[in-house]
């Protein structure tokens, strides 16, 4: 993986009135580590790992992201309320996976989140253009197969989901080639 892929995504950006900061870079981190740890463990069967994490391993994950060079985790606020968080990480053989979409609050309206997910795809394509785009999803979690069902994903090959340890028959992974 190249050092530091995502140096050139911003620090800090705006869709309309919603602010999204690059975590752990973030006024109140502490308050806003509670409300993630506390959604995370709500839905934790959204996740790979669907263990209860303590306050205290996100506290240590969140805290450590400016130390973790393969991904890129953005805050997301609106009028100084935290809303969620969103991102993407490296994933093997040029792949980013959008990744870690977690909402605490329906403010913003319905279509927030779809809004932020094209945003982060405009920033892979921007500034990685030669990578894909993957996205991993278990599959009852209807929301989010939603917010990607405008993209033109296709469904990865069998090789690719055990060559990343990707359980098939609960989990979707689809690819957005770089030439989409």
């Amino acid at each position: 993986m190249p050092q530091m892929i995502f140096y050139k995504f911003p620090q800090k950006y705006h869709i309309g009135k919603v602010t999204l900061q690059k975590l752990p870079n973030v006024e109140d981190l502490d308050s806003f580590i509670k409300l993630a740890n506390k959604f995370r463990n709500i839905f934790r069967n959204n996740f790979l790992n669907q263990a209860y994490i303590p306050y205290e391993e996100s506290y240590e994950f969140f805290s450590n992201l400016n130390d973790d060079s393969s991904r890129i985790l953005y805050a997301i606020s609106l009028d100084g309320t935290w809303i969620g968080h969103f991102g993407a990480r490296y994933f093997v053989d040029k792949n980013i996976v959008v990744d870690n979409a977690m909402r605490f609050s329906p403010i913003g309206g319905k279509d927030l989140f779809k809004k932020i997910n094209l945003s982060l795809i405009d920033l892979i394509r921007k500034h990685l253009p030669e990578h894909n785009i993957l996205i991993i999803i278990d599959k009852k979690n209807t929301s989010a197969l939603k917010l990607q069902e405008e993209h033109n994903y296709r469904e990865c090959s069998k090789e690719m989901y055990e060559k990343m340890s990707i359980d098939s028959s609960s989990h979707i992974m689809k690819i957005l080639l770089n030439y989409d």
